[in-house]
């Protein structure tokens, strides 16, 4: 029969088991006690230590250290150890005994913490060992920490790694793990099984084959600790930690609640019938055989119909009588059914609220659907859009009325803060009709045009008139304003010369290829000089009038002659006209923007991208957005498209900077979001959300908080700053 694990708390039978590390380890205190094979161990980490600690480095390295694996090699060299000493058995009890736990050396004398390294793209684990025995003493902190930070980014590997698996579980009686006998028969009930640390102790269990299972409890504990620090993992109760999956938790806790269920049919009901037989409990024994019934053999059953079943398995296990029964057994019973449906109620209690975010994301994305439909139809057809709202709900499966009613006052008034909209409801009837308002002159005089032939459309133009007023009386200031756009650029396009319109039209420059209009002047006043200055010499005005006209004409034909004869070029013929470049830049974005900010995703943080994150998912989806673009950008060099695309979604994204003074090292400088996700009150609602949950881990962290707490602030109140 397998021993019981020694590693971690994942099996016993108390919540919150995980204890508290030894921060010291004592030098042995009767060596003599110990084995041969435990004395050459433990004369071996001395040495090895006291070359440590001779070599002076400021960094402590684990693969410095004695590692588990390495044990055999070393004992092959000592000539004064017999076969015996060297074997499997010999071995494994020296590693019991300097770890203190036989019956005879109760005091640990040696640390054991495993460390990660990684060989051919796997992860593997060493269990490194720790015995300086020099002080009395020695403090194993640093020697924790330096082996913990050798292994951090392998560790987030391995819980990302695991975030891609998905929980495979038995066809049936999924929870018959949870379970387990000792050689005496005594069976044991460890709700905590299932848990990350669990599959964690099973992981490093492997690395210490064949000499296993030793404490590491530290190692189980960092681990943990950095999984919730990054967001990777979930607490249900402490000592049961499970990672998030990528997308949707929802089927990984009720994969849980129903593996749960079933250990704990497993394991309570024998016990408690037989109880109740024992004390005559005939009302008990009838529930407890109803309650066996209905819970199915089958785990796809137990997954949907356990939620359903948790209160009855609450009530009739919770209420038995166990203050009327002695004995360890029932204690150990009692304990881990009260275990038990601890969990099952922290369980239930996450996938409310799991389903709770599913169905939002379900809406969001349907939001973003008919924002969609909208923008296109106003675009395509300049024509209202009819939502038939009780129909485009159908596909969020809503059971009740009331639901029902939820859903669309959210739809509606989301959609209404950000188009142009008009709500009629009867009874059976609950329409929205919708536009762009940036086409509204545009839709009205096309409806009035159809409506000549069209009844249908006479309808729509008072419904238009209606969206116009409730448009101006929230002062929108998009209205029409593809139209005034669309003016600019054909103004623009058919006067290539539009840039010099405040110009004077006869400029100097222009003059000057004519006439040379300095020495025209200076030769008009030269002349006129001197006929004035003769004709007050000779005493008489006569010839100032034909003199100031020949002067006059001197000088136009001297300026004539000396006109410049090369003629500037005309800069406007080599300017490129900046409307087409700036369509192209909107036409990549649009492209882009599929990729970037899809509509459909698993969590609301991706579509949340920094600088660099941004431009690592362009880069890797590059390939598909070239296929899109014309074939005269599919041609261009990786680097230089992808540059263009990253300019491109800047500009229909909305960038918000964190203020210098709360920048943390490790998270980012700015946030980068979809401008039009922004300008919906959901998309903000989920996100400011989203973060506050993250908060909720970092409660003791000021800087985390600080730094989380400005982008909610931003999200709920700050938000038209960024949509100027």
């Amino acid at each position: 029969m397998e021993p019981f694990s020694e590693l971690g708390a994942t099996e016993n039978s108390h919540l919150g088991s995980v204890s508290e590390p030894t921060y010291f380890i004592s030098l042995p205190k009767n060596i003599a006690s110990y084995s041969l094979t435990s004395q050459a161990i433990l004369e071996e980490l001395r040495v090895r230590h006291r070359r440590l600690e001779m070599h002076g480095s400021a960094e402590i390295t684990p693969t410095l250290f004695l590692t588990l694996d390495l044990i055999p090699e070393l004992l092959s060299k000592q000539v004064h150890l017999t076969d015996s000493h060297r074997s499997v058995s010999a071995i494994k009890e020296a590693l019991k005994e300097l770890a203190g736990l036989t019956e005879h050396n109760k005091e640990p004398v040696v640390y054991f913490y495993p460390f990660i390294l990684q060989v051919d793209q796997k992860l593997i684990f060493r269990v490194s060992m720790i015995s300086p025995q020099i002080n009395e003493k020695t403090d194993i902190v640093p020697f924790r920490r330096s082996c913990f930070k050798y292994s951090i980014d392998l560790v987030d590997v391995l819980l990302k790694n695991r975030s891609n698996q998905n929980l495979i579980l038995d066809d049936e009686n999924p929870g018959a793990n949870l379970t387990r006998a000792d050689q005496k028969g005594n069976v044991y009930f460890f709700p905590t099984k299932l848990s990350f640390e669990s599959e964690l102790e099973s992981i490093v269990r492997k690395s210490m084959e064949p000499y296993g299972p030793l404490p590491v409890k530290d190692f189980i504990l960092d681990v943990i600790t950095r999984g919730k620090e990054m967001a990777n993992l979930v607490e249900i109760v402490p000592g049961y930690h499970f990672v998030l999956p990528s997308g949707s938790h929802h089927p990984e806790y009720a994969k849980h609640l129903a593996v749960q269920l079933d250990g704990l049919k497993q394991y309570a009901f024998p016990f408690l019938k037989r109880y109740a037989n024992e004390y005559h409990y005939e009302s008990y024994i009838e529930k407890l055989n109803g309650l066996e019934s209905k819970l199915p053999i089958q785990t796809e059953e137990l997954i949907k119909q356990g939620p359903l079943l948790l209160q009855e398995v609450t009530e009739i296990l919770g209420n038995f009588p166990f203050e009327k029964l002695s004995g360890e057994e029932s204690k150990r019973v009692q304990n881990g059914i009260q275990e038990s449906l601890i969990i099952l109620q922290k369980l239930s209690r996450f996938l409310l609220e799991q389903e709770k975010e599913d169905a939002e994301d379900e809406l969001f994305s349907l939001i973003q659907l008919l924002s969609t439909k909208i923008e296109e139809n106003t675009k395509n057809t300049l024509t209202l859009t009819k939502l038939n709202l009780y129909a485009e709900i159908k596909t969020l499966n809503l059971k009740s009325d009331s639901e029902k009613k939820k859903v669309i006052e959210t739809i509606v008034k989301t959609l209404s803060d950000t188009y142009g909209c008009l709500e009629m409801k009867e009874e059976n009837f609950h329409v929205l009709f919708a536009l762009d308002q940036k086409y509204l002159s545009k839709v009205e005089e096309n409806t009035f045009k159809l409506a000549k032939t069209n009844p249908e459309f006479r309808n729509e133009l008072p419904i238009l008139d209606q969206i116009r007023i409730i448009l101006k009386n929230r002062s929108d200031v998009s209205i029409d304003k593809e139209e005034s756009i669309t003016e600019t650029k054909t103004e623009e396009e058919t006067d290539p010369i539009s840039q010099t319109k405040s110009e004077p039209r006869i400029s100097f420059s222009a003059l000057q290829e004519k006439f040379h209009v300095p020495i025209g002047v200076f030769s008009f006043l030269f002349l006129s000089s001197i006929v004035t200055v003769v004709s007050l010499l000779s005493g008489s005005l006569d010839y100032i009038g034909s003199g100031f006209f020949i002067s006059f004409f001197v000088g136009l034909v001297l300026g004539y002659l000396y006109r410049k004869d090369d003629k500037p070029k005309q800069s406007f013929e080599k300017q490129k006209p900046t409307i087409p470049k700036e369509n192209r830049i909107l036409s990549i974005a649009k492209v882009a923007e599929v990729f970037i900010y899809p509509k459909k995703f698993n969590s609301i943080a991706e579509k949340v991208y920094d600088s660099k994150r941004l431009r690592n998912h362009i880069e890797e989806c590059v390939e598909d957005i070239k296929l899109q673009l014309p074939s005269a950008d599919q041609k261009k060099d990786t680097n230089k498209i992808v540059a263009e695309i990253e300019h491109a979604i800047l500009q229909i994204s909305v960038v918000m900077k964190i203020p210098e003074a709360i920048q943390l090292k490790n998270r980012s400088k700015e946030l980068i979001l979809s401008k039009a996700d922004f300008r919906t009150i959901l998309f903000r609602t989920q996100l400011a959300e989203y973060y506050r949950k993250e908060a909720s881990l970092y409660k003791s962290d000021r800087d985390q908080m600080d730094y989380l707490q400005f982008i909610i602030r931003e999200l709920e109140f700050g938000y038209n700053k960024y949509l100027k």
